[in-house]
């Protein structure tokens, strides 16, 4: 109910405001100035379609009106200085600032700067001289001049790139796959990596980068346009060492091979003989996948293929396969995959790039000095945002004021009237005639018993128990954990709403009424009434009419408690200047 009611508040944070002219006041409550634009941000929000209505301009600014009593009637009762409140404001306001305490025009270089490399795939290989993230100065200091002089060798000329790795790079990986990076692809990799290849040309070496193990050099081998395959594959495992395996799943590969050549339907062949279990049951189907996704043999074969070929057997680490290609094609267009890219990037490391050309612009635009921190730049954007942006300054008041009403109202109306019995009473008495019925309803019980012993006991219980204990009664009495042999419900039904109620409660005529077999015997136990006997029978319209009630005398209080002074001047200008 919160959410639905700050919802209509809250009226959206792009909302118009009537900036060509100067603001001016609207009315006062107590003194206290509400300004013309507050008005016409909520009403040109909440009535878009009679904005060019006059008489909808004075009936919405009653309902205004009454709003802001209630609101200047919270703060009177100091409810907007309570900690709920404040941390529930707070809350609502750090979702709303988040979109303007960043730099949308650098996220969106980011989104475009990652299609980019994500349509144009590096190849590199690297030197890395170990230093851990938690290593000392004197270490530190010392890894970065052996990296520094490393780059200087290889950047000379002099010396092979690639032999200055093998002596002397400290990559754990070295053993098993030499100098090689592999594919650098965008978002797979982590940021520095991906920046420093992408950062270099092609043929050259990169700056000096850093990562959680070490300190690194990258040497760009080769870009291509990037390029999927849509392939399938039937796999035979091999465990390593195994030869005997090894000579097996080689014979039955070449099997299968045949098998596929000869016209076999190659998922159905896949489905039921490949040993890639994931795949096998997709008829061997792996999707899409781009360079640096697969392993290096299963790779190069899968991107040599044309749509519609399949490949001769092929061995790699894990076994052997036979692969067939779908299709290949390019990357798709930006717009088609912007969306998906800036949600990678706004999770993603190079966010920070995007965080600190914020920082740089703030300290320019409010001249600050650079011995402020970033955290400290960032309060002060913070706490200045909604002057520099109107419409957030009208959205988190419409947060305040929303919170403040749905408060004051709770204690006022809405608990008051749910729980003042005496007045529902009263109230229902009163207004008899406002809830009158059309058709009679059963009220009581529907019994639905295993068998006619069990009914009749639970009807006696039903009918000499108080009303409001009987379903609990036949619980503790007839039933227990395991075993239920009766079920009952209570309510006050009308024709049509359930079918056993029909039948033996108003005893109309049912067609075709088939009790539950596991409890066949149904009984009614009430009686058949015209109109509401108490306001319990209509207990959810006659709350909502007490709370009206509640609310009309509340508001008229609240109009000879709080002085509203309204500007007729500026109020017939609003009107004329609809």
């Amino acid at each position: 109910m919160k959410r639905t009611l700050l919802a209509v508040l809250a009226l959206g944070m792009m909302a118009a405001v009537h900036a060509e002219q100067p603001d001016k006041v609207l009315m006062t409550i107590d003194g206290k100035p509400i300004m013309a634009s507050e008005f016409m941000y909520i009403y040109e929000k909440n009535n878009q379609e009679a904005a060019s209505d006059p008489k909808s301009m004075d009936e919405y600014l009653d309902l205004f009106t009454r709003f802001k009593l209630k609101v200047a009637e919270a703060e009177a009762d100091r409810l907007d200085t309570a900690k709920s409140f404040n941390e529930e404001l707070n809350g609502y306001r750090a979702q709303a600032v988040e979109k303007y305490l960043r730099d949308e025009q650098a996220i969106d270089s980011l989104v475009r700067l990652s299609y980019y490399r994500m349509a144009h795939l590096r190849r590199a290989a690297h030197i890395a001289v170990r230093c851990g993230e938690d290593a000392g100065d004197s270490l530190r200091q010392a890894a970065e001049a052996r990296i520094q002089d490393l780059r200087r060798r290889a950047v000379s000329g002099k010396e092979d790139f690639y032999a200055l790795a093998e002596k002397y790079s400290e990559d754990p990986n070295k053993e098993a796959n030499g100098s090689e990076l592999g594919w650098i692809i965008p978002f797979r990799y982590i940021y520095s990596f991906e920046d420093a290849v992408y950062g270099a040309p092609v043929g050259g070496i990169s700056e000096v980068f850093h990562s959680p193990y070490g300190l690194h050099i990258a040497l760009v081998e080769e870009e291509i346009e990037t390029e999927e395959v849509h392939a399938a594959h039937i796999m035979k495992m091999t465990p390593k060492g195994d030869e005997n395996k090894e000579v097996e799943a080689k014979r039955a590969i070449d099997s299968l091979y045949q098998v596929v050549m000869k016209g076999a339907d190659f998922d159905e062949t896949a489905l039921r003989n490949s040993d890639d279990k994931g795949s096998a049951v997709r008829g061997g189907d792996l999707g899409w996948f781009t360079r640096g996704v697969m392993i290096p043999p299963f790779e190069k074969t899968a991107f040599a293929l044309q749509p519609g070929e399949t490949s001769e057997p092929l061995h790699s680490d894990y076994g052997w396969h036979i692969i067939r290609v779908y299709d290949r094609r390019k990357t798709e267009p930006l717009d088609s995959m912007y969306t998906a890219i800036r949600r990678k990037v706004e999770r993603d490391d190079r966010m920070e790039e995007a965080h600190k050309s914020f920082v740089r612009k703030t300290r320019q635009e409010y001249a600050l000095p650079q011995s402020m921190s970033d955290e400290e730049v960032m309060a002060y954007a913070d706490a200045h945002l909604e002057e520099k942006y109107p419409e957030l300054h009208n959205l988190v008041r419409e947060y305040h004021d929303g919170i403040l009403l749905f408060d004051i109202s709770v204690d006022r109306v809405w608990d008051s009237a749910s729980k003042d019995t005496a007045g529902l009473i009263r109230y229902f008495e009163e207004h008899r005639d406002a809830y009158k019925w059309d058709e009679p309803r059963f009220k009581g019980f529907v019994i639905y018993a295993r068998d006619k012993k069990t009914a009749k006991r639970a009807e006696t219980i039903a009918k000499t128990v108080p009303a409001d204990s009987v379903a609990k009664t036949i619980r503790e009495r007839m039933n227990n954990d395991s075993i239920t042999i009766v079920r009952v419900e209570r309510g006050l039904w009308k024709k049509g709403q359930n079918p056993a109620v029909d039948k033996f409660g108003l005893k109309s005529k049912v067609k075709d009424y088939q009790p539950d077999k596991e409890f066949p015997v149904v009984v009614a136990v009430g009686k058949k009434i015209a109109n509401p006997e108490s306001y319990t029978d209509e207990r959810g319209k006659v709350v909502t009419d007490y709370q009206d009630q509640l609310e009309q005398a509340w508001v008229e209080e609240l109009r000879k408690k709080h002085t509203v002074v309204l500007n007729e001047e500026v109020w017939q200008q609003l009107k004329a200047g609809r």
